[in-house]
């Protein structure tokens, strides 16, 4: 498996495969076009945008994880403040927003998840991160994210939840007094 991140002009050349993983992970999307321009044109557009991508031994495309710089301001960060105030002030504007990772279910258990956290993370200059997922914990992601030093921020709404990560794992749970 090979892990590759990319910023956003030379990302523009996988989108058509990051879009068929996209629909094998999540579901099909019901317009491809409003896709592209409101989900991976709008996110490319974002300061410090980095897609990761994982390729098996055939060069396929089996996973991608993408994020950027967040900002108050923003659709997703202002939503977070709203709903939970003061648990995340510190965390929200500025932070590295890590919005999406899939891997098709035949490339599973492989590494590729943790793989393509890493690399989408690594050498960022961002002091904290955000990400929004299910919270349920016996949720393979969430397992993942918790063992890579997430930590529950807050509920977003009933079936999501809100985690937030440190420059070093160590960091994030001393910085916001959670348990490990």
């Amino acid at each position: 498996m090979e892990v590759t991140v990319h910023d956003a002009r030379a990302a523009a050349g996988f989108r058509d495969d990051v879009l068929r993983v996209w629909n094998a992970v999540f579901g099909p999307v019901a317009e491809a076009d409003a896709w592209r321009a409101e989900v991976w044109d709008r996110h490319r557009g974002r300061a410090d945008y980095r897609l990761g991508t994982a390729h098996d031994d055939r060069g396929r495309l089996v996973g991608f994880s993408w994020g950027y710089t967040g900002q108050r301001g923003q659709f997703w960060p202002d939503a977070v403040v709203e709903k939970l105030g003061a648990a995340v002030e510190g965390w929200v504007g500025g932070h590295f927003e890590f919005v999406e990772l899939a891997v098709l279910p035949d490339a599973r258990r492989q590494g590729a998840g943790g793989a393509l956290h890493d690399a989408v993370l690594a050498g960022l200059p961002h002091d904290r991160a955000l990400l929004g997922t299910s919270p349920d914990p016996e949720d393979p992601a969430v397992r993942l994210f918790r063992s890579r030093g997430w930590h529950h921020l807050g509920l977003l709404r009933p079936d999501a939840q809100v985690m937030g990560r440190r420059a070093s794992p160590a960091q994030s749970s001393d910085a916001v007094g959670l348990p490990e």
